[in-house]
């Protein structure tokens, strides 16, 4: 990149790569997670595991490696579909589009979108964290991505950034009760 922007680097240790084609989609903010980077987050782990979870950074890292992982897929579903992947990789895919929209995603008009405190911010990582592994044990069993799809809970964790107040975040851990009672249904 040109000699400003390196140069800023230097001394901000961060990048936030703006991406048009998110801000054309109506995703904002329009940051695009895999070109963007920070180099403050070793400095700041332990202040995470202080003030906010002790797993924020894990749970971060899964979250970014998730986002990873669906950004390869990608390349494949856009040259011969998504049809054609292994139900663990369109969980991968399935689980990316609920951080993308329902946790990344931001609503400037909405009261408790538009600043999402970091415990709530923690407690959405870990209720999608644990839909992921908890689909994954399924998965295992044989049961098709397609029935777990359609129940529902994909879409209801998509949701949860509107239906839990900013001073209610214990209703968070609701949602992995609600996972676990949907998940038994299938089996």
């Amino acid at each position: 990149s040109e000699p400003v922007t390196q140069n800023t680097k230097r001394f901000t240790r961060c990048f936030w790569a703006l991406d048009k084609s998110l801000a054309y989609a109506r995703h904002y903010p329009a940051i695009n997670w895999t070109s963007s980077y920070s180099e403050y987050l070793g400095d700041l782990a332990d202040w995470y595991r202080k003030n906010v979870g002790e797993d924020f950074p894990e749970c971060r890292n899964q979250i970014a490696q998730i986002l990873q992982e669906e950004n390869k897929l990608m390349e494949i579903v856009k040259l011969i579909g998504a049809d054609v992947l292994p139900d663990d990789q369109k969980l991968v895919i399935e689980t990316a589009r609920v951080i993308r929209v329902g946790f990344l995603q931001q609503n400037a008009y909405h009261k408790d979108d538009t600043y999402v405190p970091l415990k709530k911010q923690h407690r959405m990582m870990r209720a999608i964290l644990y839909l992921y592994r908890s689909v994954q044990a399924i998965l295992a069993t044989g049961v098709p991505i397609s029935r777990v799809v359609q129940l529902g809970i994909f879409d209801k964790l998509i949701q949860m950034k509107y239906d839990v107040p900013n001073d209610k975040c214990d209703m968070l851990d609701d949602y992995m009760n609600d996972i676990d009672d949907a998940l038994k249904s299938l089996g």
